[in-house]
């Protein structure tokens, strides 16, 4: 690589069985690598593979691909991660990554009448992690966003008419008034499954 001034820093790619990084001469020589021979490499090499085989990690990931450029300007603006995803049969698919809040808001951008089936949990799970609110449709245009209320987070429901308050709680849901008025939360425990419930009426 080279300095802005010009001058060139030599560095090492370092290849591991899930990842690679770089590292110049100068941190190298201060690291603790040392040369070993091709069959401990061998050994050391696949002890750290069946160490990752062991402690698989799934995730659904969401994946925009094809031809994006007349579309790039309806994909999230907030979130631009570009990622390659090889499958196990040799497949491989470059696109931009959608998270889960922003499916139902690209599908209606691209005029799909319907987006992709996402569980209660994954909904739950997104809205807790990145505190954006999420669309979860039912009876009524329900929206499940996170709040904080006496210090602590809360599952809060938006959209719900004042009608069918009595209903909502029998699935579940309990009521606190706050500033004068009423809101409408979704215990943390059975989140998933006050969803699905509601989704499905």
């Amino acid at each position: 690589m080279l300095t802005d001034e010009g001058a060139r820093i030599a560095r090492f790619e370092l290849y591991r069985p899930l990842k690679r990084g770089y590292l110049t001469a100068d941190q190298l020589d201060e690291s603790n690598w040392e040369p070993v021979d091709e069959n401990e490499f061998r050994r050391l090499w696949q002890l750290e593979v069946d160490e990752a085989a062991s402690s698989l990690k799934h995730e659904r990931l969401h994946l925009a691909t094809g031809l994006l450029l007349p579309v790039w300007d309806k994909l999230p603006a907030d979130y631009v991660r570009v990622s390659r995803i090889c499958a196990s049969d040799g497949r491989s698919l470059l696109g931009r990554e959608v998270p889960i809040h922003c499916l139902s808001e690209l599908c209606r951008a691209l005029g799909l009448d319907q987006g992709p089936a996402i569980s209660a949990d994954e909904l739950v799970a997104s809205v807790l992690a990145t505190g954006r609110s999420v669309e979860i449709g039912g009876g009524e245009q329900l929206t499940l966003k996170r709040s904080l209320v006496n210090g602590r987070q809360r599952l809060e429901l938006t959209g719900w008419s004042a009608a069918r308050l009595d209903w909502y709680k029998a699935q579940g849901c309990f009521t606190e008034i706050i500033r004068y008025q009423t809101r409408l939360f979704v215990p943390l425990g059975d989140g998933g499954s006050i969803i699905s419930s509601l989704r499905s009426a």
